[in-house]
Parts: structure tokens; C-alpha cells; sequence
């Protein structure tokens, strides 16, 4: 076996470390080349999953958009519905008390009906008076009646109550020693409410300090 040199050996080195080199680029490229393949089957993976996620969403956003369709057309039937309930309650909502007036003019009509125009003996003045008079009492208690069904009520004060500005009306001051400043001391006009709601202040008078002369 012939001994090589040390330039044989050299250059030999050389070689090999070339044709490592090259193994190893090689590998490299193989390896870049895979990362590529695989990079690129990612992408088009994630591609397919983003599309599809897409479509999803558009799916959801079109069910959200009916529903809100939907809803907003509910809510214009409601509001149709309440307005025309309102417009009922308007027209209507008196019925209840007007019908039961309808027994109260009814019993005006009779009495009108009854009574004489015109009377010559004072016994029939006084029958007719008697029976007049008992009819409007009669009536007055339909009426309270039929206020009392529709939730009306009478305000009446008494004298001597304490003065209330919530149901009465201060019409005039009256000196008195009688009773107490503030206080009640006439009865003008009766006032009126429905459930909790004043239709009338009741009419009164209200006491004041008497200023006695010396």
C-alpha cells in the first residue's frame, strides 16, 4: 500500500468535507422543500377552515337579521294594537257611565212626563210639589249610584274640618271665633274624584282670626 503524502491528505480532507457539504445542503433543501409542502398544506387547510367559519357566521348574521325583522314587525303590531286600544278607551271608555245615566234620564223624562204644566189648585201644587221632590231625591241617589259603580266618589267636607288643599278649594276667608284659623267653616259646592284622581275640588270657606274691635 503506497503512503500518501500530505498533500494527497489534505486534498482528501478537502474532499470529503466538500462532499459533506453537499450532503448536507442537500438535506437542507429537502428539508426547506418539506417545511414549504407542509407550510403550503396549512395554509390551505386553514383557508378551508377560515371559509367555513365565514360561512358560518354569514349563516348566523342572516338568522339574526330575520329575527330582528321579525321582532321589529311584532312590535309595530303591538304598537298598532295599543294605539288602537287607546283610540277605543277614548271613544269608548265612557260607555259604562253613560249607560248607566240612561236610567236617570230615564226617570227625568218620567217625572217631566207626570207633572202638570199647569196646576190651578194649591192642594195639586202641593201633591205635585211632594211628588216632584221625592223624585229628585230618588234620582240623586241614582246618580250616586252610578257614580259609585264608576269609581267616582263625592268629596263633603263638614265644617269644622281642617282646610285640605289636596280636595278643597278656598273660595273665601271668614272672620270667626267659631273655630280655629284654617279651618272649615262653610260648605259652597261638594267636589268630586275618580278613584284617585280629583275631577273637582269641593268649594269652601275658610276660617280666620277674628280682629275684635276695642
Amino acid at each position: 500500500m503506497t503512503k500518501k503524502t500530505k498533500g494527497e491528505e489534505t486534498k482528501e480532507k478537502f474532499k470529503n468535507i466538500e462532499e459533506d457539504s453537499k450532503i448536507k445542503a442537500s438535506a437542507d433543501d429537502t428539508i426547506i422543500q418539506k417545511d414549504s409542502e407542509v407550510e403550503e398544506l396549512a395554509n390551505e387547510e386553514s383557508s378551508e377552515e377560515v371559509l367555513s367559519e365565514v360561512d358560518k357566521l354569514k349563516e348566523e348574521l342572516a338568522e339574526a337579521e330575520d329575527a330582528k325583522l321579525r321582532a321589529l314587525a311584532e312590535v309595530q303590531n303591538m304598537r298598532r294594537r295599543m294605539e288602537k286600544e287607546k283610540q277605543e278607551n277614548a271613544r269608548y271608555g265612557s260607555s259604562n257611565l253613560a249607560r248607566g245615566l240612561l236610567t236617570v234620564l230615564d226617570n227625568f223624562d218620567r217625572a217631566v212626563t207626570a207633572s202638570p204644566k199647569e196646576v190651578e189648585d194649591k192642594k195639586d201644587i202641593e201633591k205635585n210639589y211632594s211628588s216632584l221632590h221625592q223624585g229628585i231625591e230618588l234620582t240623586l241617589k241614582d246618580i250616586s249610584a252610578v257614580f259609585k259603580q264608576n269609581g267616582i266618589e263625592i268629596i263633603s267636607p263638614s265644617k269644622g274640618d281642617s282646610f285640605d288643599h289636596n280636595f278643597h278649594q278656598a273660595m273665601l276667608e271668614v272672620p270667626t271665633d267659631e273655630y280655629e284659623p284654617g279651618m272649615l267653616c262653610e260648605v259652597l259646592q261638594p267636589g268630586y274624584k275618580i278613584y284617585d284622581r280629583l275631577l273637582r275640588p269641593a268649594m269652601v270657606g275658610v276660617s280666620k282670626e277674628l280682629v275684635k274691635e276695642k
